[in-house]
């Protein structure tokens, strides 16, 4: 256990388990009074960055499905922080960018924002390129997984009636189970 509480030695997946938890109460807090919830924040950032842009690309950029970056968009359509533009590229899509007043939630939500950042990033017991460049490691390392996944899924290997051989000969890992061929049983359309 660490200082913090949290159980430092089961594995990676829970370090960004626990990881994503204490930044969300961070987000939560930092933001808390704020306008845009740190989540809404990172949605228009995107847009305030690149600028005009299609849902889909938007959705990449977040690494969100585009269903989700829709949702987002309603919201920020009725509050007239998005405006939506014929695709120069494509006349049958449409790009978004932040109006005036989305750009000034964004900006007033920024200066807190912002505080955070700072706060973190002065915690730190490395310098911030670093742990960058860990987190986009593991990023594209989760990303490779996923396509991994899929690919298995559309060629049917993995899953068999909703049950995962684990702790196999040739497995990955270490598998804590007291012998091999252990049987963990994960609901339909789980990993596998």
């Amino acid at each position: 256990m660490s200082d913090g509480g949290a159980d430092r030695d089961i594995s990676l997946l829970f370090d960004v388990f626990v990881l994503h938890q204490r930044v969300r109460a961070l987000l939560a807090r930092a933001l808390s009074g704020c306008e845009l919830r740190a989540d809404e924040y990172a949605v228009y950032s995107v847009l305030f960055e690149r600028g005009s842009m299609t849902p889909t690309q938007l959705a990449a950029s977040l690494a969100m499905p585009v269903t989700t970056t829709l949702d987002y968009l309603r919201v920020m359509m009725r509050r007239g922080h998005v405006r939506r533009a014929k695709n120069p590229a494509d006349g049958r899509s449409y790009t978004v960018s932040l109006t005036i007043e989305g750009l000034s939630a964004h900006r007033r939500t920024n200066a807190q924002w912002n505080v955070a950042v700072r706060r973190l990033e002065d915690s730190l017991s490395m310098p911030v390129p670093q742990v960058r460049a860990a987190l986009q490691a593991l990023d594209d390392a989760a990303r490779t997984v996923l396509a991994q996944f899929a690919g298995s899924e559309r060629a049917g290997v993995g899953r068999v009636r909703g049950v995962l051989v684990v702790g196999g000969e040739g497995d990955v890992g270490d598998y804590p189970g007291p012998e091999h061929g252990e049987v963990a049983r994960c609901k339909p359309g789980g990993v596998g």
